[in-house]
């Protein structure tokens, strides 16, 4: 019964630190029309995650109140939903940039 216990608390805590950045995101989801489907659960997830992870980093490096820490998980959710097209673009062309710049190291720059 205890293990039970131990595992309901365990998933009550990373619940109450993913509702903040999930709040964030979905704010930020009501204000974006012409998104599909997919883009809004993907930007979704994304505003989610980031938050959660963020919030952890800060809590290890400043001591804050619960409260601001949870405005900290909302604005970092509503960020990073927005940044999530911006920052897939950015990393689609850095990977197809890759292959060119190993061509070039590798056979001397094709000039």
């Amino acid at each position: 019964m205890s293990k039970l216990l131990t595992i309901i608390d365990t998933l009550l805590a990373l619940l109450a630190g993913l509702v903040p950045g999930a709040m964030g995101a979905a704010v930020s989801l009501a204000y974006e029309k012409g998104l599909t489907w997919s883009e809004k659960f993907t930007q979704f997830a994304v505003g989610t995650v980031v938050s959660y992870f963020a919030r952890g980093a800060i809590v290890g490096l400043f001591d804050l109140h619960a409260f601001v820490l949870d405005g900290v998980g909302f604005t970092c959710g509503m960020i990073a939903f927005r940044a999530t097209p911006r920052i897939a673009s950015a990393t689609i062309e850095a990977l197809v940039s890759v292959p060119g710049l190993i061509r070039d190291r590798i056979f001397g720059g094709g000039k």
